[in-house]
């Protein structure tokens, strides 16, 4: 037992030293100098070519899946990183050299615990696709329906959470040791998209996903979605129906195949803005890559790995967000803010009122045909970035959902118009918001509410005046803030206590010297000089941990 975990601290010693290693390559030194970590530095060139974002980008790319996967999940993420940084982190290549196939065919059978051959009829060894998290191969089953599989990669999840754990402890070390770090939550960034990659890994999320999407469009005949074969699928490997179709954005072959662009980029946008309004659970990543077309025009969605949901409160502040936007009612809008839990208890409100007054300003009694969602959702997050809001994930991956649908819609019919297509989607959100039936909901929600309070309260009051009478009332108070500057205290204290002790030891040693008594050392008192080497090694000592602080 402890020598695994002896093990798995060297690998994991190793593994942060290459991390260190390789931003330091890339131009990242000026960050990891300010660590107080301390690793040889055997570069042999460091690359400074490009921009920062780009060297970020290049750096995450040779990190690795992790690295890769956490820099894809960030690139949605336009409210806190700026453009250029989104820019790359949109370009971050997910492919790798696939897998000998005795190694996916090693998984495969511990998975389902059969031979591939008593699996399926047939099973291709080259894969079709190869990502740093799994391959994915054709085969088709006994009964001889064309599927795809999914497989996960042997050891990557052993990988992603040592490296999620060393990202963690960086996150740590950056928020205490840089200035300013603190306010983009690092840590809870790393630990939110960590738990969002681990559970990426469960193919049975995203088999549950594929199954609720069919659900959802069960009586859309215009709508495709795969079919999973739960009997040949487990949390590693997943076994889909596999569905051709042409490129969405392939015009040319849309045009051969004697479909209306027209037309269908309706469909498309109304499949999309569906997802959201009418059932909260919606594609995130709906690319053109993971949407097709069939032959007879219908749409065919892929890749379920990357799901947005809205619960009714969420979908009620959305209602009453459009409706405040339509009203120009800017305290509303600064109301919902807070309610969403978007702004900071410190932020300038004042300043938010009046960048918000101008973005509806900027936009108001502008035709909607003019209007873009892109440059809406560009806006907002310039916004939020500027005053580091916290906007909910959800919200993020709609707007970025929104923004791809969008962007699709224009190559296909370049007259689209995205808003005035949200506009009776948003219509009926309204409706829903103030109909009767939802009226009723909440004032019996409010109803229940009281009434569990009015019950509880006798009890609960009794229990205080108890403990007040008996003198066991305790109140407990939370300091927030105040941990970095306990530790930086503590830093200090020891700092001057060791100065303490090094001018303790160089005034004793000059006693010992001016009273000239022996042992002699060199013609002076041996105690003397000892007690003087020692005084200047240990101040040697603190000026070099001063001058590697920085902050001397």
């Amino acid at each position: 037992m402890i020598y695994g975990r002896i093990g798995r601290g060297l690998r994991n010693l190793r593994r942060l030293r290459q991390i260190l290693l390789i931003f330091t390559k890339y131009g990242f030194r000026d960050i990891i100098d300010r660590l107080p970590i301390k690793i040889p530095y055997k570069i042999k060139k460091v690359l400074l070519k490009g921009t920062r974002a780009k060297r970020l980008r290049l750096a995450i790319e040779e990190l690795g899946p992790t690295f890769i996967k956490f820099g894809q999940l960030l690139s949605v993420r336009a409210d806190i990183l700026p453009k250029d940084l989104i820019s790359e982190l949109t370009r971050l290549q997910d492919e790798v050299n696939p897998l000998p196939f005795d190694e996916i065919k090693k998984v495969v059978e511990k998975e389902l615990k059969n031979p591939i051959s008593t699996l399926y009829g047939s099973f291709t060894h080259k894969p079709e696709a190869s990502a740093s998290l799994a391959q994915v191969h054709r085969a088709v089953t006994k009964e001889g329906k064309t599927v795809v599989v999914k497989v996960q990669r042997p050891g990557v999840r052993e990988i992603i959470e040592t490296d999620l754990s060393i990202m963690e402890l960086l996150a740590n070390l950056i928020e205490r040791e840089i200035r300013g770090a603190r306010d983009y939550e690092l840590v809870m960034r790393v630990q939110e998209i960590g738990k969002n990659l681990l559970a990426e890994l469960n193919f049975a999320n995203e088999g549950r996903a594929i199954d609720r999407f069919r659900m959802n469009f069960k009586d859309d005949d215009d709508i495709l979605i795969p079919e999973v074969y739960w009997e040949l699928s487990t949390d590693k490997v997943l076994t889909m129906e596999r569905l051709e179709g042409m490129k969405i954005t392939d015009v040319d072959a849309l045009d051969r195949a004697g479909l209306s662009r027209k037309e269908f980029t309706q469909r498309g946008a109304n499949f999309i803005l569906r997802q959201v309004f009418d059932f909260g659970y919606f594609h995130a990543d709906p690319h053109p890559g993971n949407m097709l077309v069939s032959k007879d025009g219908k749409i065919i969605l892929l890749d379920f790995g990357l799901i947005g949901t809205l619960d009714d409160e969420m979908i009620e502040n959305l209602a009453n967000l459009v409706t405040a936007v339509v009203k120009r009612d800017i305290e509303r809008i600064a109301e919902l803010f807070t309610k969403l839990d978007v702004m900071k208890e410190d932020v300038d409100i004042r300043g938010v009122k009046s960048d918000l007054f101008d973005f509806i300003d900027r936009y108001y009694g502008i035709p909607l045909s003019r209007l873009s969602v892109n440059d809406i959702v560009n806006d907002i997050f310039e916004i939020s970035r500027k005053y580091r809001m916290k906007i909910p994930r959800n919200l993020i991956l709609l707007a970025k959902a929104l923004s791809t649908v969008e962007g699709i819609a224009h190559q296909l019919d370049p007259d689209f118009d995205m808003i005035s297509h949200l506009r009776p989607f948003a219509k009926k959100l309204i409706e829903r918001e103030y109909s009767l039936k939802n009226i009723f909901r909440e004032v019996s929600r409010v109803v229940e509410s009281y009434s569990i309070l009015l019950k509880k309260l006798p009890g609960d009051l009794t229990l205080i005046l108890r403990k007040m009478r008996e003198g066991k009332l305790k109140i407990e108070f939370e300091h927030r803030g105040l941990k970095n500057f306990i530790s930086k205290s503590e830093r200090s204290a020891n700092r001057l206590s060791f100065s303490f002790i090094i001018a303790a030891l160089i005034v004793g040693s000059s006693l010992i010297m001016l009273s000239n008594r022996g042992p002699f050392l060199l013609g002076f008192p041996a105690l003397g000089i000892i007690g003087f080497v020692i005084a200047g090694l240990l101040g040697l000592g603190l000026v070099i941990s001063l001058l590697r602080s920085g902050k001397l």
